[in-house]
Order: structure tokens, then C-alpha cells, then sequence
């Protein structure tokens, strides 16, 4: 690609900063088994576009931080509620294990924006949950993650 080529058309640097066992700690709270764990860190971080992949890391850690300054994630801060689907072919769905990912979306999270059953809170669930895994673990790691954030600010009464 020439030098002169606008930003959005140049490649995406290598994401060399990207450190798995990072996501892997901050996700202990919400997903308990290690191998389930692995699997999703693994999506975030190594399937997809780079650009992906170190934006995911970077998100995630930086809404990692926060909780930690806030405390971490509180006792049963996950509630999920909303499985994020396993989108496979129809010819593999047929034959396949597990029809969702080990990490779901906080349904309580988006209770906050609409309520429980809602048009509005079924499509925010639809629109999280879809794409390709390094979309829709990452919306709902960061879901989850900021209803641990926000139940911590609120028991402090912030």
C-alpha cells in the first residue's frame, strides 16, 4: 500500500500488545470454568481481524481497570441471563454440542435502558448477541463487565 494512502485504507498494525492471559484473569468472575474461559478469550482474541482482536483487548482492559479502581466484580455482579448463540451452519448446528457461548449477556445490564421483555430490550439482546464471535463475546463481556462496575458504584451509593 503506498505511504500516501488515506488511514482508513492502510492495514492495521500488529497487536503485539495483545495479552490473552490479561482477559483471561478479568473474565474469571463470569465465566468459572478455565477451559470455557480459554475458549472465550480465544474468540476475543485470537480469531478475526487484527483490528479486532486489539481493540477487543484494549476495551476489555481498560473497562478492566475501572472495575478494578472499583473494587471488582461483586458477588453474583453476573447475571446471564441472555445466552450469546453459537451461529453455525445449519448442516453443523444439526450436529453440534453446545448451542451458545460459556459467557452470556447481563440481561439486569440492559434492564437499565428497557424494561425485561420489552420490543426494546429483546432487540438490544438481538443486536449484542449477533456477528461474528469477536462481536458478540466482546458486547457481551463489556455488558457484563460495566453491570459489575455499575452495581459497585451503586453500593456505594455513587
Amino acid at each position: 500500500m503506498p505511504p500516501h494512502a488515506p488511514p482508513h485504507a492502510r492495514p492495521a498494525a500488529n497487536a503485539t500488545f495483545v495479552d490473552p492471559a490479561r482477559v483471561d484473569l478479568l473474565l474469571a468472575p463470569f465465566v468459572k470454568d478455565p477451559a470455557s474461559r480459554a475458549f472465550v478469550v480465544r474468540c476475543l482474541l485470537g480469531e478475526g481481524p487484527t483490528h479486532h482482536r486489539g481493540s477487543n483487548f484494549v476495551l476489555l482492559s481498560l473497562l478492566g481497570q475501572v472495575l478494578e479502581k472499583v473494587g471488582g466484580a461483586p458477588e453474583g455482579a453476573l447475571d446471564a441471563e441472555h445466552p450469546v448463540p453459537l451461529r453455525l451452519p445449519p448442516h453443523l448446528a444439526r450436529e453440534a454440542g453446545p448451542q451458545s457461548y460459556p459467557l452470556g449477556l447481563s440481561g439486569a445490564a440492559l434492564e437499565r435502558l428497557a424494561p425485561k421483555g420489552s420490543r426494546d430490550h429483546e432487540s438490544m439482546v438481538d443486536c449484542l448477541c449477533d456477528g461474528p464471535p469477536q462481536h458478540a463475546l466482546a458486547n457481551a463481556a463489556m455488558v457484563d463487565l460495566l453491570h459489575a462496575v455499575l452495581l459497585r458504584l451503586e453500593a456505594r451509593g455513587s
